[in-house]
């Protein structure tokens, strides 16, 4: 792994592999870029190369949704520079990786960028103003929000851009893996399974793959390290 940069609200690292695959991964909130090693690792030894992401909590607990918005049109065109980089380098087979918040970006980025041919959402969100308003790792977010005098629908309307289940037929045309964990506290099963059905009245070409035993945490540790399921998934 190269040296971690930080580059307005985000840092990136990356490391060039020895084939022609190329993945962007955007981590959960609240983690760090060392947190992933193992998982990068075991990808960069089967011949990807990667480009890794975190970013600010001040960033999600503002409650700002222009600075959001900034924040996701930064980090996207960075992803995409990057993107024009490594295909001088000889990439040509490229996918969007997520967990938890990180699926936002992963799916956004793969709606946006054409290339991208897959992408992984592992545990993502169902409504996301729903998930902030009752979500307690995010009050701050909420309270923030309240404290504009806006209210969950305004918030709804505003991540509208971000939101999985209101962009799910913008993932037309990409192969999409979806993660879910019926025990999940984080992002609540039952809001998340709202995501799964938009996603097949989109007529997505969707793998879909349910943890009934763990919770959110475990449950996404276990997803990143199933490396062939995950490498079938992109030979596909």
């Amino acid at each position: 792994m190269n040296k971690i940069q930080t580059v307005g609200t985000f840092r990136f690292a990356e490391k060039q592999g020895r084939g022609d695959k190329l993945i962007f991964v955007f981590t959960a909130m609240g983690t760090k870029i060392g947190v992933y090693r193992p998982f990068l690792k075991l990808l960069n030894l089967r011949g990807f190369s990667y480009v890794v992401y975190d970013y600010s909590l001040s960033v999600v607990h503002s409650g700002d949704f222009e600075l959001w918005e900034q924040h996701f049109y930064e980090l996207i065109e960075h992803a995409q520079g990057k993107l024009g980089e490594y295909e001088k380098r000889g990439a040509t087979k490229i996918y969007s990786y997520g967990i938890s918040m990180g699926t936002l970006m992963a799916n956004r980025l793969a709606r946006e960028t054409p290339q991208i041919s897959h992408v992984v959402l592992n545990l993502t969100y169902g409504d996301i103003a729903d998930n902030i308003w009752v979500y307690r790792g995010v009050s701050k977010a909420k309270e923030s929000v309240i404290a504009r005098g806006l209210s969950k629908e305004d918030l709804r309307r505003a991540v509208k851009y971000i939101d999985p289940i209101y962009n799910a037929e913008s993932l037309r045309g990409k192969k999409v893996m979806l993660f879910l964990a019926r025990r999940d506290k984080v992002l609540l099963n039952e809001q998340t399974q709202f995501t799964k059905k938009a996603f097949e009245d989109a007529g997505l070409d969707m793998v879909y793959v349910e943890n009934k035993y763990l919770g959110h945490f475990t449950a996404g540790s276990k997803n990143m390290f199933q490396i062939r399921r995950l490498e079938k998934f992109f030979n596909s």
